[in-house]
């Protein structure tokens, strides 16, 4: 699947929609706010003829954009500034030369148009989401300066993403399904994936019931994983092949699993080396070929399992078992797969766990470290450093040396029996190793 190329589509949500027109249709005092001194005569007569014949803009772009600019700046008055917010969304989008209009204005002013709106970010609802809604658009339509675009990413993925709101969730992904098709806005988004990408997977998980929002945020991480490092971060660093699996196994809509594998696929390919062993990790290659037999319409998403099926297929054909074995344990998802338990694995293998200065067993003890929630994990990493204890007595001070012997001891007090039962023979190893 390549990134699509069509016509500026803009966020769809009766939520928004809503509140734009409650705003529209509620009288604005403009002759009480001259009298006051909060507008110009001029302005004021403007607003009023907008109201009225709304095609009056055609005739005056250039001083429209500049004066909505100048009020937005300028003026305090909630009630104005959400229906100059409000009806500079509804110009953008009926009038087809407005949006060139208010971008022109950059050409005078290098903070414009887009200052106007940033400042709104931190107020009322109403404000924030008009004030985004209108940023958004004007962003998807021409590249906008570093700066502003970082603010309004921000700001959706920590303010909008975040609460558990549908409305307001539903209105942050569709706002970076937009932006991120821009390769330009996909980059500066992954400057700061740790904080943006943690709310989307957080709106993926809880969305299962929801399949417009997962869709949605499926799509948003999809744009992102056109580019490199995103296909590789999001597979190493945020884990998102169990949570795809899981995706894919209940979605009922083929489009929902075309994006999901589209995705994958993105990842094998752009970064190989770092994402098939996830995913074989994962049962990837079991996986996959079960979805392959299944009948599809989508040509694409047959063409895309095919690909992943022979990626994942020809990458485990070349793996000896050691390498099955480091795969398994750089994903931090130990379990009782048959290697652990193969005398012959660890009689054949047995260099290999003091090959570089024990990387292996320094990895193991890691684990231990971390305090792993499975206890399945806990159990298995004890297991196989009981392993190495009886076959390299010598690694009993590798362990003492970098702190792993009373993590080991420790886990003798776990809840889990099987985890208790491998931590003693570890220990036991260890100590008849010491004295």
């Amino acid at each position: 699947m390549t990134v699509p190329v069509a016509p500026i589509t803009y966020i769809s949500s009766d939520f928004l929609d809503e509140i734009q027109k409650n705003i529209l249709v509620r009288p604005i005092p403009w002759d009480g706010y001259v009298r006051a001194a909060l507008l110009s005569n001029e302005d004021a007569t403007l607003l009023k003829s907008i109201e009225k014949q709304p095609q009056v803009v055609e005739k005056k772009l250039e001083h429209v954009a500049q004066t909505f600019a100048t009020l937005l700046h300028t003026i305090s008055r909630e009630d104005v500034v959400k229906y100059l917010l409000a009806l500079t969304v509804t110009l953008l989008e009926t009038v087809p030369q407005f949006p060139g209009a208010l971008l022109a204005l950059s050409e005078k002013d290098a903070s414009l148009p887009y200052e106007p709106f940033i400042k709104f970010l931190d107020k009322s609802q109403d404000i924030h989401l008009l004030a985004v809604k209108n940023l958004v658009i004007l962003f998807s339509l021409k590249e906008a300066p570093s700066p502003y675009v970082n603010t309004t990413l921000t700001f959706i993925t920590s303010k909008l993403a975040t609460p558990a709101d549908t409305n307001l969730q539903d209105i942050a992904v569709q706002s970076l399904g937009l932006l991120l098709q821009s390769k330009w806005y996909r980059g500066l988004f992954w400057t700061a994936a740790a904080e943006r990408i943690p709310p989307l997977l957080t709106i993926l998980s809880g969305s299962k019931t929801n399949i417009q929002l997962q869709y949605h945020t499926l799509l948003t991480l999809w744009l992102l994983s056109f580019e490199r490092l995103p296909a590789k971060d999001l597979v190493t660093k945020f884990d998102i092949v169990p949570v795809y699996f899981d995706i894919i196994k209940n979605s009922v809509k083929e489009k929902t699993i075309r994006l999901a594998v589209a995705l994958l696929v993105n990842a094998v390919t752009l970064a190989p080396k770092e994402t098939i062993s996830s995913l074989l990790v994962n049962q990837g290659l079991t996986f996959v070929g079960t979805l392959s037999e299944r009948k599809w319409a989508d040509e694409e998403l047959v063409a895309d399992l095919q690909t992943l099926k022979d990626t994942l297929q020809t990458a485990f054909d070349s793996m000896t078992t050691f390498d099955e074995y480091k795969n398994e344990l750089e994903s931090k998802k130990l379990s009782w797969s048959p290697p652990h338990r193969s005398e012959g694995f660890w009689r054949e293998n047995a260099e290999e766990f003091k090959a570089h200065d024990w990387k292996v067993l320094k990895a193991l003890v890691d684990i231990i470290k971390s305090g792993p929630t499975d206890p399945v994990v806990a159990a298995v990493a004890a297991s196989d450093i009981n392993r190495i204890f009886s076959i390299f007595p010598e690694a009993v001070k590798v362990v003492e040396r970098i702190g792993g012997k009373v993590a080991i001891m420790e886990l003798m007090n776990h809840p889990s029996d099987e985890v208790r039962y491998e931590a003693l023979k570890a220990t036991q190893t260890l100590i008849s190793n010491t004295l």
